[in-house]
């Protein structure tokens, strides 16, 4: 079993030097590609014990074409400049993070970071009182509580739509995409709070989430978003009205 004190060991034994190293480097990665070859190769053979799925799809494997996916990964080999990270209709590999070209996007990732928040945390307990309390509010402050929670309940969602299907994928810088789900992410705190606070209030959750196609004024509201919004940045949206 591997201990720490074996550990130590190997640290403290003499390491090769010059070209010996390169050599013994080389011939370890030689080692383990054929003992991972091996092993491969022991794990598709047929046996009799495997069932005849098991038997098809170890001998697909052998059929697999790899030569493909050989050659993508050779043409994305090479690591990512900073001046090919365009934020519209970059060549560079989206998953590399670093370098930075936009420090600025970065910077915004990071202060939503440390912006974070969850409805939980905020005390309903004096709103819960108002609200119950028969003179608390008019019935027309009551309806405005009700017609924005039901406006806004469902808009932000449609923001956090607009961002995840249709601005992220026109996007093409990492750092940038970043920013963008991070944004999505509070969009959908938007929507966790409303729920909270309709919860909270004891309020009928269908009627308020259903206001933006059941109230004439609230659907009216609800439909000139995705109307002002750029045709190509309604790919994947569906708002739905009655």
């Amino acid at each position: 079993m591997l201990s720490w004190d074996e550990f130590d060991k190997e640290d403290a034994a003499e390491p090769a030097k010059g070209a010996n190293a390169g050599h013994a480097a080389e011939a370890a990665m030689d080692k383990l590609d054929s003992a991972g070859g091996a092993a491969a190769r022991e794990a598709r053979a047929v046996s009799n014990t495997d069932s005849a799925a098991i038997a098809r799809a170890k001998a697909a494997l052998d059929k697999l074409d790899i030569a493909e996916g050989l050659a993508e990964l050779e043409g994305s080999a090479a690591r990512v400049a900073v001046d090919e990270k365009r934020m519209i209709n970059c060549r560079a590999d989206l998953n590399q993070l670093v370098p930075f070209k936009y420090d600025w996007a970065w910077q915004k990732y990071l202060d939503g970071c440390a912006n974070h928040w969850m409805p939980q945390e905020v005390n309903m307990t004096a709103d819960i009182a108002v609200w119950r309390n028969p003179e608390g509010l008019t019935d027309d402050e009551r309806r405005i509580v009700m017609r924005n929670l039901g406006f806004f309940s469902t808009a932000d969602s449609l923001v956090a739509n607009n961002l995840a299907l249709a601005v992220y994928r026109l996007i093409t810088n990492p750092e940038c995409r970043q920013y963008i789900l991070r944004q999505a992410f509070e969009e959908a705190i938007h929507t966790h709070a409303y729920q909270y606070c309709i919860e909270s209030l004891g309020m009928d959750e269908g009627e308020i989430f259903n206001m933006y196609h059941e109230i004439p004024s609230v659907a009216k509201k609800s439909r000139l978003g995705p109307q002002i919004h750029p045709r190509h940045l309604r790919s994947g949206i569906q708002h739905r009205h009655r």
